[in-house]
């Protein structure tokens, strides 16, 4: 039986006198289905993010007050207490205005990243740069991010000039004597000292000596070569090194704004490096050969060798990502327990068994501490063969004892061998414990939510025929409910809270229709922009009934698990909120407030 809508007083966003009760209400229901110690994660693209009135360049900021207000209203509404962002590096290629996070390099922080309006604060930077320099790059907000504003097509970025000014003025001694010494004190740090004067080089040298570190550690000649070089260029190496230090700056001011909110950050570790390491470090490499989409492969021969330069690289990059993250998302996370290369002479699959996860794992608690729990390193598995045994359907052994990133966008009742992906109950049934796996409704590369919903292709059709099949005996809702496109979205959401760990796409929660990345060099791909008013656009989605209401999807867990009956005030409570988010009225906190006053 489902509860009607009741008859609200009053029908509009929280107003601020309800959030606490809201949040300790999703904490109870947590706590009532025994999955509140669990991660509940947000998944963002900081580039879509929208701008301070009137500091818009093209492209979002983590680092600005609108970008840590939307994470902190997002993360209440969703009940979540960590956020996962895109790939941070430096964007290497456009491949004709088509910019991707995963392409980008792995031990760099991109430009694009740094909230230029911040280094006019003159008591953290001094008088390093001035608002006329700005002036330039500002643009007018879209519904699309504008990455060409910032980036252009080449590695000579637009954002750089007005970088090359607070650069100059900092030589000057323009700048705080205090950022002067912290200048200093990242200069010491082991991948700035190691890496980032051959990153500096690859635009002046890339088609000049293509070949200049290969064999590196073994030619005198070259390592002369190399000094020459820093000797010629050391300008420009400083000036990669500044752009560095300001983007990690700014890194590491957002990510304290958001610890002391109690929000972690996890970054999205790429599985790939870009043409400027694999030019800075061509021995740690296979020759010829790579993971896919165009990217190179460390020798996956050499990957564990503690000597060897693949080791090296691969650790170094594992410890940037941990230096800067309170968890990690490891992209394309089965190449770890079985690495793919593929070369002109085929494909070769190397099985690693555990011992990459370990190595990660003991690097973790080196940097973290011993106490770091290594359930905040997540691996996306999602959508490939080397999850299962395909005759028992049991969870292979390399993939034990980690947690499995993975979605619902394939799923069904069939048996083994025509299971898809799974759903939360199957993979419980089949041998996965509470810790060994975070699920979601899709990845950023799937269709989104609404499109599954809605779509009326063929493949789309089945999808859901498939799906509505599990939910129905999953959350004991009869399959004619199911059929309507919003009772879908909501059970999808819902059959997520069946389980320990969560994860959430900022594009179904907003109830939105953009399609991240489709798997093609689509210049559409990765473009999508959030608005001023997103408090607003998250209200009106859930008023349509299209957004992520999290009272809906634990109304329907309580439900589906009788728990109604254990804790019936419990249950009026979260039925009340949800349908006081779903009835029409006031969209912003603010309105709400001078509703109720």
């Amino acid at each position: 039986m489902y509860i009607k809508s009741q008859e609200l007083s009053f029908k509009k966003a929280l107003p601020t006198g309800m959030k606490p009760d809201f949040a300790q209400t999703i904490k109870e229901v947590k706590t009532a289905l025994g999955i509140n110690e669990g991660l509940s994660l947000l998944k963002l693209d900081t580039a879509s993010f929208p701008a301070n009135i009137g500091q818009d360049t093209g492209v979002g900021k983590l680092n600005s007050q609108k970008a840590i207000d939307l994470i902190k209203f997002l993360t209440f509404y969703t009940g979540t207490k960590a956020v996962k962002i895109f790939p941070f590096g430096q964007q290497t290629k456009s491949w004709g205005h088509y910019y991707c996070p995963y392409n980008k390099t792995a031990m760099t922080i991109g430009e694009e990243n740094i909230n230029l309006f911040n280094l006019l604060n003159k008591e953290k930077y001094g008088d390093i740069l001035k608002e006329e320099d700005i002036k330039s790059l500002r643009v007018r907000s879209s519904g699309s991010i504008n990455y060409e504003n910032e980036l252009g097509v080449t590695e000579y970025y637009p954002i750089l000039q007005p970088l090359r000014k607070a650069f100059d003025n900092f030589k000057n001694h323009l700048s705080t004597p205090e950022l002067e010494q912290k200048f200093e004190d990242f200069k010491q740090k082991k991948y700035v000292k190691e890496y980032y004067p051959r990153l500096a080089l690859y635009p002046y040298l890339k088609d000049k000596e293509p070949d200049l570190f290969k064999n590196f550690r073994t030619s005198k000649e070259k390592q002369e070569k190399f000094i020459q070089y820093q000797e010629k260029y050391k300008d420009e190496i400083e000036f990669f090194k500044f752009r560095q230090f300001i983007a990690d700056k700014e890194h590491f001011e957002a990510k304290e704004k958001l610890n002391s909110e109690g929000i972690k950050l996890f970054g999205d570790c790429l599985i790939g490096f870009s043409n400027q390491e694999f030019w800075a470090h061509p021995d740690a490499f296979v020759e010829g050969g790579g993971v896919g989409w165009s990217l190179p492969a460390l020798n996956d021969k050499k990957l564990l060798c503690k000597k060897s330069l693949a080791n090296k690289v691969f650790n170094d990059k594992i410890s940037f990502y941990l230096e800067h993250f309170d968890g990690i998302r490891f992209d394309v996370g089965w190449w770890y327990a079985y690495t793919r290369v593929e070369t002109k002479d085929g494909v070769k699959e190397r099985d690693m068994k555990h011992k990459v996860f370990d190595f990660i794992e003991k690097r973790a608690k080196e940097i973290k501490g011993k106490d770091f729990d290594t359930r905040n390193l997540i691996y996306e598995m999602d959508g490939f063969s080397h999850l299962y045994h395909w005759n028992t359907m049991k969870p292979l052994e390399n993939v034990k004892n980690i947690v499995s990133v993975l979605t619902t966008e394939y799923e069904n009742d069939y048996g083994n061998h025509g299971a898809g992906w799974g759903h939360p109950e199957f993979l419980l049934k089949n041998g996965f414990s509470q810790d060994e796996f975070i699920i979601g409704t899709n990845n950023h590369d799937g269709e989104n939510l609404r499109i599954l919903a809605e779509s009326k292709s063929k493949e789309n059709r089945q999808k859901r025929a498939d799906s509505i099949s599990v939910l129905a005996k999953v959350l004991n809702i009869p399959a004619k409910v199911l059929e309507d496109s919003k009772e879908f979205v909501k059970a999808k959401f819902a059959q997520l809270y069946t389980t320990k760990n969560q994860f959430l796409f900022y594009v179904d929660v907003l109830g939105a229709k953009n399609i991240i990345d489709n798997h093609t060099v689509n210049p559409k791909n990765y473009r999508m922009r959030l608005n001023d008013n997103f408090e607003s656009q998250y209200h009106t989605s859930l008023q349509n009934g299209n957004g992520f209401n999290i009272m809906e999807s634990l109304k329907l867990v309580l439900k589906s698990r009788r728990l109604d009956e254990n804790y019936p005030d419990l249950y009026q409570k979260v039925c009340y909120y949800a349908d006081y988010l779903r009835e029409p009225g006031a969209k912003t906190e603010a309105e709400a407030n001078i509703a109720v006053q």
